[in-house]
C-alpha cells in the first residue's frame, strides 16, 4: 500500500491485540478481537494489517478457541446451537497458486454423452455440513500472493464462493497482512478488493502479550526481564524504523469510502446495545469499528452526529401520538422526517399505516416552513407503500391543501 501522506496515516487508530485497561478501570486501549465480534454479527469481512510478529494471526486463533468455549457453555445452558469450529481454516496465500483455492477441474461425462467440466473443492476449505454453527477462514500473508491469487481472494470474499465452492454460513473471512513498509514484494490491492474489507491497524503491546503468555505457560524469568529491564524490548520500535522509516508511514490508510461502506455502517449502528455480556456492543465499540470502513476523522464525525441525534424527538409522537414536530432546525427535522417516512413505508398493517399518514400531515400543516411541508407531501406521495392505497392514502381528498401547495412549489 501507498502511504506517502503521513498526515493520512494518522487518521487510522491503531488496536492492540486484547483490550487493556489503566490503573482506574477506564480503557486505555482496544483490542482488534472485539471488532472480530462485531464482524460476526454484521457477516463482514476484516482486513488486519500490522508489522511482523505483532501477534496478527496468534490472535485470530485465540478468539477462534474463545468461540469454542462460548458455544460449549451456550450448549451446557440448554441453548439449542451447534458447537463451533475449533479448526481455524488457515490458508497462507504467499505459498498458493489459483488451482490452489479453485480446485482442480475434471470433465463429468453426462446421459446425453455431452461433457461437462466441474472443479474438485479443495479439502481445506470448511465443509457446508451443518455440523458447526460457525467458524474462521484465515487468509494470512494475503498481499503476497500474486495477482492472480487476489482475483481468487476477492469472489470469495465478494460472493462467499469459490467456483464450486461456497463459504458455510456463520463463518468468517479474517485476512491478514504486513503494510507494503514492510515488505517490498507484495501485490498492491485493487479499490474494489479493499473496499470488501473493513480495515484495521494492530500493534505490538506489552501487556496484551504478557497477560497472554501468564495464562499460557510463558517463561517467568524471560517475563521477568522484559518487565524490569524494559516493556520497550518487546517490540524494538526504533530498530524497526531505522529498516521502514516512521512506523505511522506504516499504517494501512487507503479506505475507499462507498455506498458499500455506508450500507456496513448503516448495520453497524442498529446492531443491539449493550456489552459482550449482554450480547451486545457499546456505542463506542461500534464507532471504533467505523474506523475501519470510514477512517478516524469521518468515524468521529458520524458517530458525533448519531450520538446527539438520539437527543432529537422520537419519531412516534409524531405518528402515534399526533404531536407536531418539536423543532425546524434543518438536523433535527431531517432525522425526526426520515424515520417517520421510513415507519410509514415498513408499516404491513393498512389501518395502522393510515393512522400514520393521518398524523404525519397532521404534523405537517403545523410547520411554518413551507419548504418542509412541500417535501413532506412529494415523501408521501411517491411512497410505493401508498401508491394506489386509496383506503391508505387519497392525496387530492387528505391532503388536497398539501398537494396544491406543493404543485405551487415546483412551479416556482
Amino acid at each position: 500500500m501507498s502511504n506517502n501522506n503521513v498526515s493520512d496515516a494518522m487518521m487510522m487508530p491503531e488496536f492492540t491485540i486484547d483490550t487493556t485497561y489503566d490503573d482506574k478501570g477506564k480503557i486505555a486501549s482496544y483490542g482488534i478481537k472485539r471488532m472480530y465480534d462485531i464482524a460476526l454479527a454484521l457477516n463482514d469481512s476484516i482486513m488486519v494489517w500490522g508489522a511482523p510478529g505483532c501477534g496478527k494471526s496468534q490472535a485470530v486463533q485465540q478468539w477462534n478457541r474463545d468461540k469454542v468455549e462460548e458455544y460449549k457453555k451456550r450448549i451446557a445452558a440448554g441453548e439449542n446451537v451447534k458447537p463451533w469450529n475449533p479448526v481455524v481454516c488457515d490458508v497462507r496465500l504467499s505459498m498458493k497458486e489459483p488451482v490452489d483455492l479453485v480446485g482442480v477441474p475434471f470433465p463429468v461425462k453426462n446421459a446425453d454423452g455431452t461433457t461437462q467440466t466441474y472443479w474438485a473443492v479443495p479439502s481445506m476449505w470448511p465443509k457446508d455440513d451443518k455440523q458447526y454453527s460457525g467458524g474462521v477462514i484465515l487468509l494470512d500473508e494475503i498481499n503476497q500472493g500474486q495477482a492472480a491469487i487476489l482475483n481468487a481472494a476477492f469472489q470469495l470474499i465478494q460472493d462467499k464462493a469459490l467456483g464450486e465452492y461456497k463459504v458455510p454460513e456463520g463463518y468468517i473471512i479474517i485476512a491478514c497482512a504486513n503494510p507494503s513498509a514492510y515488505n517490498n514484494t507484495v501485490t498492491e490491492f485493487s479499490v474494489p478488493l479493499s473496499n470488501r474489507f473493513s480495515h484495521f491497524n494492530v500493534r505490538p503491546d506489552f501487556k496484551t502479550w504478557f497477560d497472554y503468555r501468564m495464562e499460557n505457560g510463558g517463561c517467568p524469568e524471560i517475563m521477568t526481564f522484559l518487565m524490569s529491564q524494559g516493556q520497550d524490548l518487546l517490540f524494538d520500535k526504533v530498530g524497526m524504523e531505522n529498516k521502514v522509516g516512521s512506523l505511522k508511514d506504516a499504517m494501512y490508510t487507503d479506505i475507499a469510502i462507498t455506498p458499500r461502506s455506508w450500507e456496513v455502517i448503516e448495520k453497524l449502528y442498529q446492531l443491539p446495545e449493550g456489552t459482550k455480556e449482554t450480547g451486545g456492543f457499546t456505542l463506542e465499540e461500534k464507532q471504533r469499528y467505523a474506523t475501519g470502513r470510514l477512517g478516524l476523522a469521518l468515524a468521529t464525525k458520524v458517530f458525533k452526529f448519531l450520538k446527539e441525534s438520539s437527543k432529537y424527538q422520537d419519531w412516534r409522537e409524531v405518528l402515534q401520538k399526533g404531536k407536531p414536530f418539536k423543532s425546524e432546525e434543518q438536523e433535527e427535522f431531517w432525522n425526526v422526517q426520515i424515520n417517520c417516512i421510513q415507519a410509514i413505508s415498513n408499516e404491513p398493517d393498512d389501518t395502522k399505516c393510515r393512522e400514520y399518514v393521518m398524523n404525519f400531515l397532521k404534523a405537517t400543516r403545523k410547520l411554518t416552513k413551507v419548504q418542509f411541508k412541500v417535501v413532506n407531501i412529494a415523501k408521501l406521495t411517491k411512497l410505493k407503500r401508498l401508491h394506489k392505497k386509496i383506503k391508505v392514502f387519497n392525496p387530492l381528498i387528505d391532503a388536497k391543501d398539501l398537494v396544491e401547495l406543493c404543485n405551487l412549489g415546483n412551479k416556482n
